[in-house]
């Protein structure tokens, strides 16, 4: 039986990063006591949607580390005590940033059972993270991460190559300061322009400068090799870790686990064939589930009603979400257990569509796998799209 986990989705952020297109809203305006209520009391809604008790969780969003340290605590009880929890988590994740992080809060999550922080640093240098708009400097970076260090064995952190300003050099810099802390588990992704945010909008506008597609390419090559070098494995595309310290509930979502996703926008799914989300809306999540009386459970009220929306996938999509999400992995796609799943016909059509990038260069059959090769990674988004069409 797969094992399964929780997200939960805290919408909330100091100020919003000119990249993200992620859900969230200032933490100013949060009513916390009512946003906690309502994640509680959809989670005793939906329990039962996974049918066993899950044993990973992710606290993420927005930024958790805003949340008032009383807030957190109560979250988190009220977590345990419906999925009746005994005993450590396998994983409980906490995404934070630096400007957050001091002693008395990093002692709340950790006596509260969080077990691995992943940290936001995006880059160590000054002019990068204000041409950003991050509310850190690479000091304050550091300062938390030594606090973190105190206190966790497991700390994450996140870096970004691509940003505006960004030179070779730089990034050399900020990989080898990120090296020298030793954290057990290095995320880094490449700067998406999404629509309307701002920082696409200022791109289109010829207001910031950024490094271009090649030297992109480099940066990630550069980080690779580095992070190779050092004992690091590159065991998905934007992740790397020390032997032991992969994350196991990010794995899960690749592997096609089942997972329950809490909050405003947050999005589930059952191992099988259904994905459901919820809408991005903060008001009326928390209307929806905080509407019994007496505020102390909404499933009487809302047994029969619910507040996402959801889609069933035929054979077709799964296996080209199964595609997608295995070649993300360092282990590739097994072959073998494609065509059992899938059928020949299916297989046939993926060897096909795979033949020309095979010779490309792109993609290599190792051990019965598909695997992305180097040059396949950075443009591992053509790759999928010209398998599965």
């Amino acid at each position: 039986m797969y094992k399964s986990g929780i997200y939960i989705h805290v919408p909330f952020c100091h100020s919003k990063c000119i990249y993200c297109d992620f859900f969230s809203t200032r933490s100013d305006k949060a009513d916390w006591d009512a946003l906690v209520l309502a994640l509680i009391n959809e989670l005793d809604c939906r329990i039962e949607e996974i049918g066993f008790n899950p044993d990973t969780l992710y606290i993420g969003g927005g930024t958790p580390s805003v949340m008032p340290q009383d807030s957190f605590l109560n979250l988190v009880c009220g977590v345990r005590e419906l999925v009746k929890k005994e005993g450590d988590w396998s994983e409980f994740t906490i995404e934070v940033n630096p400007e957050d992080v001091d002693a008395c809060k990093a002692r709340i999550w950790k006596d509260a059972g969080v077990n691995r922080v992943s940290m936001g640093i995006q880059s160590l240098d000054d002019g990068e993270l204000k041409a950003i708009r991050r509310n850190h400097d690479s000091s304050k970076a550091i300062e938390s991460y030594h606090i973190l260090r105190s206190m966790f064995r497991n700390v994450s952190v996140d870096l970004m190559f691509g940003l505006p300003g960004q030179t070779m050099e730089s990034w050399i810099s900020t990989v080898r300061r990120t090296l020298s802390l030793r954290p057990e588990h290095i995320s880094a992704y490449s700067l998406m322009f999404e629509e309307k945010t701002p920082i696409s909008i200022l791109r289109e506008a010829g207001k910031l400068s950024f490094p271009d597609e090649e030297e992109c390419l480099s940066m990630w090559k550069i980080l690779t090799n580095v992070l190779s070098e050092n004992g690091y494995l590159p065991y998905e595309i934007s992740n790397y870790a020390m032997p032991g310290y992969e994350s196991i509930h990010n794995k899960r979502y690749w592997l096609g686990n089942p997972y329950l996703g809490i909050g405003p926008s947050a999005h589930s799914y059952d191992g099988k064939s259904v994905r459901r989300w919820n809408s991005a809306n903060i008001k009326d999540y928390i209307s929806f589930f905080n509407s019994s009386s007496d505020g102390i459970s909404a499933r009487g009220d809302v047994a029969n009603t619910h507040f996402y929306e959801e889609e069933c996938l035929d054979s077709v999509q799964l296996a080209e979400e199964r595609i997608m999400l295995r070649l993300r992995m360092r282990e590739g796609l097994d072959l073998s257990e494609f065509v059992s799943d899938f059928g020949e016909v299916a297989l046939k059509i993926l060897e096909n569509n795979a033949d020309s990038m095979i010779k490309e260069g792109k993609l290599v059959v190792d051990g019965g796998r598909l695997c992305l090769t180097p040059e396949g990674v950075m443009i591992s988004d053509n790759v999928t799209v010209q398998l599965i069409t």
